[in-house]
């Protein structure tokens, strides 16, 4: 069974304390059972937690925040990458090309899930004109607002890393719905 390391519970729970009147108590009671009991305890920020946490998590969030078109996600993944992207790791977003920088980032996909593995597929160039396909492999129980959540943190990463000012993307396949790759597309909008 697919595992997440606190580290992403953290950043669900932080998220949820910076919304508008206090979301947790209603977070907790719309999660099943074994769920809300980890939310009872303190979370630790190395230690690995059941992936069906996070997914549980996201769900509720999705459905008291969102539209049950899963752009809640996407947008929860884009604040997610500019809480993650640290002053240090800005230093890298002035000096490396993106290349190199998406090279980085998709290493760090272990430090945070304990199955899947992420990969940049394609990297084209034309002029202005960019595209940027990632695939996850490897896991077939990702869920689809993770996979959403994915994407908006990888179109935020873009942006503040100067691949373009706005960005395009597509999920193209999910794992979740029984495809055999979850595979992203990026274009300049």
């Amino acid at each position: 069974m697919a595992q997440v390391k606190g580290v992403a519970i953290l950043g669900l729970i932080k998220f949820i304390k910076t919304q508008p009147d206090n979301l947790m108590p209603k977070i907790k009671n719309m999660l099943p059972k074994d769920s809300s009991a980890f939310l009872d305890e303190h979370i630790l920020v190395a230690r690995w937690y059941p992936y069906k946490l996070y997914v549980d998590m996201l769900a509720a969030l999705d459905t008291l925040l969102g539209t049950g078109n899963y752009e809640f996600c996407i947008e929860q993944g884009r604040l997610a990458a500019k809480d993650n992207i640290s002053s240090l790791f800005r230093v890298f977003l002035r000096f490396m090309n993106i290349k190199m920088l998406l090279s980085q980032v998709m290493n760090m996909w272990n430090s945070y899930f304990d199955t899947g593995t992420v990969e940049v597929a394609s990297y084209l160039e034309h002029g202005n004109d960019r595209h940027l396909t990632i695939k996850i492999k490897d896991f077939p129980d990702i869920d689809i607002r993770h996979a959403n959540s994915v994407m908006g943190w990888i179109e935020q990463f873009l942006i503040m890393s100067k691949f373009t000012t706005k960005v395009k993307s597509r999920l193209v396949q999910c794992q979740s719905s029984g495809d055999p790759v979850t595979e992203m597309h990026f274009t300049e909008d």
